[in-house]
């Protein structure tokens, strides 16, 4: 079994170096659970670039100020023709002045959110533990 490697982002809207926001972006999927900007890396980009490409094409968000490494999450899933899958994904604190999306064809709904109801609408464990982690390092 091939383990799938994605980069994803945790982003706060900041308006401004001086505001301060406590609004947090979600992308519900077309299953319906809430999380992240995520994708896979192509071959020959680096963290940053897959995570400005990802964040680009599932949200249309261009400008964006990544600030930190969080941490990694790692977790099974089965694809659609059932075979058993390992993912492995990196998650970055990233910020953004703008609260315009616009979302891709793979994601049904977004929201900016604070931090607890963002991690009150998380249904995975561990996207809500990445969150966790971020605030207690002080990134947001």
């Amino acid at each position: 079994m091939a383990l799938e490697q994605s980069i994803g982002a945790v982003i706060k809207y900041q308006p401004s170096l001086e505001a301060k926001s406590s609004e947090f972006l979600l992308l519900r999927n077309r299953r319906g659970f809430w999380g992240f900007p995520q994708g896979h890396k192509e071959k020959g980009e680096s963290e940053i670039q897959t995570l400005i490409r990802e964040v680009r094409e599932e949200t249309g968000i261009r400008d964006l100020d990544i600030h930190s490494y969080i941490g990694d999450i790692r977790y099974s899933y089965f694809k659609g023709d059932g075979m058993r899958s390992e993912k492995e994904v990196r998650f970055y604190f990233a910020t953004t002045p703008t609260k315009q999306v616009k979302i891709s064809m793979e994601h049904a709904d977004f929201r900016w959110v604070t931090l607890l109801d963002a991690l009150n609408m998380i249904d995975h464990a561990k996207l809500k533990l990445i969150l966790t982690r971020g605030h207690r390092k002080g990134l947001y």
